[in-house]
């Protein structure tokens, strides 16, 4: 593939979701710096490998898997290094009981604190383990179709099904005095 074939190429079906990439690392990783990072690095290494991308195909859906699979390489040099992540539910246990916000000292540091935290729904979220969280990130904020997800996600379809199924039951459980406090909403499902 000639360069400007590869420019002309990368910018006209790649680059445009650069912004959709940032957003969905943003909300896997939580923090800012740590977004921008692998959002560079996805597209980095989507303009390496144009060439094992099909012109006129989903390449959002192949961002996305790009950018999952560095997500976890990110997450997984972490765990090798015994870097320890510091999130709002582990800061929330290493409180001072004198001092109920001592905790979060380093997270204000790193400025992990800069957005509302005291968003239910921000909560409900990091609850999900991040396979969970990245699939209804994709289902219902991206409005990607199991299928889409399946791919990027290199999963067979049931299981993106499934994963979905017990990951929005989780959201329903952690969110249902939310619904029927602020918005009136009773949930009458079973959700066993």
């Amino acid at each position: 593939m000639a360069r400007t074939d590869r420019d002309h190429l990368f910018e006209a079906e790649l680059l445009i979701h650069y912004r959709v990439v940032y957003n969905f690392l943003l909300r896997m990783t939580g923090h800012g710096s740590d977004a921008a990072d692998l959002t560079q690095e996805t597209f980095v290494r989507a303009y390496v490998k144009i060439d094992q991308f099909t012109p006129g195909t989903n390449g959002r859906a192949w961002l996305f898997c790009l950018a999952r699979n560095l997500f976890i390489n990110a997450y997984r040099k972490r765990k090798r290094r015994g870097e320890e992540e510091l999130d709002e539910r582990i800061a929330f246990h290493l409180r001072d009981t004198e001092n109920p916000l001592s905790g979060f000292a380093d997270l204000r540091v790193s400025g992990a604190l800069d957005r509302d935290f005291s968003d239910p729904i921000l909560r409900a979220m990091t609850l999900l383990n991040d396979r969970q969280r990245a699939i209804v990130l994709m289902a219902d904020l991206y409005d990607f179709a199991e299928k889409e997800i399946a791919e990027a996600m290199e999963m067979p379809l049931n299981t993106v099904k499934s994963v979905t199924r017990r990951a929005r039951i989780a959201l329903i459980k952690q969110l249902s005095g939310y619904a029927e406090q602020n918005f009136g909403i009773v949930n009458t499902r079973n959700l066993g």
